[in-house]
C-alpha cells in the first residue's frame, strides 16, 4: 500500500514566523510532507521567505489599529479560503483566522507559541488547537489557561522557537560588507512592536531607543535600525544621519550573520534579543515585562537581559565592547545541545497520527 503524502499548511504572519515556519517547512519537505505557506504583507515578512528560498503566496495585509485589525483579517480569511483549497494539517502561530478556517474545515490545528503573554491572539486560537508545542521554558499552566484541556495536547521541547534556524549557524562576515558595515563596531536596533494588541509603554520605550541611537552614533559606533512601520518615526528622525543604517525591506536581512557582528542588540521585543544570545551576541530586550523564555536563556549562561534604563543598558553594552567575543565559543557549543521546535511538531503528529 503506498503511503499518502500529508499536505501541511504554514501560515505566516511575522518576520519571526517566517524565520521560524520557513526553515520548518524545508525540515518537513525531508519528512515527504507536501507544504502550502501562506504569508501576510507585513514588515520583513515576504522578504525573509525570498531570503530563505521558500516558495509561498502573498495573502493580505496588516491592520494598524483595532477596527483595521478585524477588516484585514477578515479579508484575509476570505482570500485564503480561496487559496487553501486542500490540507490536512495547519501548522501556526495563535492565528485566529487560520485556527477558524481549520476548525470549520475539521482540520487539525498545531499551533506553536512562545507568548503566553500575546492574550487577545491566544483567546481566539488556542481553544482550537489539536496540539499545542512550545519551549519546556514556559509553565504549562500559562498555556493551558487558554485551552481546551479535553481536545488538546500540550507537546513541550528543550529549546526556543529560535534554535529553529540557528542550530546549524555558522558565522560569515561577508554579508558586511553589503550593508558597509564592519565587524564588531555597530549595534543593531528593532524598535517595540507598538501596534500589537499586547504592547504597553511603546512610547516611553521608543523614546529610550532614540535617546539610545543618538549616543551609539555620537559614541562613533553605526545603527543598523529595523523598523517595523512604513510611518516609524525614529526612522524620520535619523534617516539622513551618518552611520544610521537601514536595510532595505524588499530585500530583508540574513538576521543571524548581521548579529553574529554587533557589539549587542537591543530590541524592543524578545525574538532579536534572543536570537542574538543564542549566538553569543549581547541581547538586551526592552519588552515591558520579563518573558519566560529569556530567563530561561539567562539561566542556561546565554548573554541575555530585560532592561528599561538607559544607564543599564549604556553599562551592558561597554561591557560587551571591552570584550565582544566573550560568550561567542561557549554560546555556539550549548546551542547545539537545544532542541528545535520541529521535534515537538513531529511528536504532534505522531499524537493527531498524521504519518
Amino acid at each position: 500500500m503506498v503511503k499518502s503524502i500529508k499536505r501541511i499548511w504554514l501560515d505566516v504572519l511575522t518576520p519571526k514566523q517566517a524565520m521560524l515556519f520557513g526553515s520548518m517547512s524545508h525540515e518537513l519537505m525531508l519528512h515527504d510532507y507536501s507544504i502550502i505557506l501562506t504569508a501576510r504583507n507585513y514588515d520583513y515578512t515576504i522578504a525573509t521567505l525570498k531570503q530563505l528560498g521558500v516558495n509561498f503566496i502573498a495573502v493580505g495585509e496588516y491592520g494598524y489599529d483595532l477596527r483595521s485589525k478585524l477588516i484585514e483579517e477578515l479579508k484575509r480569511m476570505s482570500s485564503l479560503l480561496d487559496i487553501v483549497n486542500y490540507f490536512d494539517v495547519l501548522i501556526a502561530y495563535p492565528n485566529p483566522a487560520a485556527a477558524r478556517i481549520a476548525f470549520a474545515l475539521q482540520k487539525p490545528y498545531i499551533a506553536l507559541t512562545d507568548s503566553p503573554h500575546s492574550e487577545i491572539p491566544s483567546r481566539l486560537s488556542l481553544p482550537l488547537a489539536s496540539a499545542i508545542v512550545t519551549s519546556s521554558c514556559i509553565p504549562k499552566k500559562m498555556i493551558e489557561q487558554y485551552m481546551f484541556k479535553e481536545k488538546t495536547h500540550v507537546i513541550q521541547y528543550n529549546g526556543v522557537d529560535e534554535v529553529q534556524w540557528l542550530k546549524d549557524f555558522k558565522p560569515n562576515k561577508a554579508y558586511l560588507k553589503s550593508l558597509d558595515l564592519d565587524e564588531y563596531n555597530y549595534i543593531v536596533i528593532r524598535p517595540p512592536e507598538v501596534r500589537a494588541s499586547y504592547y504597553k509603554n511603546g512610547i516611553v520605550i521608543t523614546e529610550l531607543v532614540e535617546k539610545l541611537i543618538q549616543y551609539f552614533i555620537e559614541q562613533g559606533l553605526s545603527v543598523v535600525y529595523l523598523p517595523r512601520y512604513n510611518d516609524d518615526v525614529i526612522t524620520a528622525r535619523f534617516n539622513s544621519v551618518k552611520n544610521f543604517v537601514i536595510p532595505p525591506r524588499d530585500v530583508g536581512v540574513k538576521g543571524s550573520q548581521l548579529l553574529y557582528y554587533a557589539v549587542a542588540s537591543i530590541s524592543g521585543g524578545g525574538t532579536m534579543a534572543r536570537e542574538a544570545a543564542l549566538i553569543g551576541t549581547l541581547g538586551i530586550s526592552l519588552f515591558p515585562q520579563k518573558l519566560y523564555v529569556d530567563i530561561c536563556l539567562q539561566e542556561k549562561g546565554f548573554p541575555i537581559l530585560n532592561a528599561s534604563s538607559f544607564e543599564r543598558i549604556i553599562e551592558k553594552v561597554k561591557e560587551s565592547l571591552r570584550n565582544v567575543e566573550r560568550y561567542k565559543k561557549e554560546a555556539l557549543t550549548m546551542l547545539k545541545s537545544l532542541e528545535k521546535p520541529v521535534c515537538g511538531v513531529l511528536k504532534a503528529f505522531e499524537i493527531l497520527n498524521i504519518i
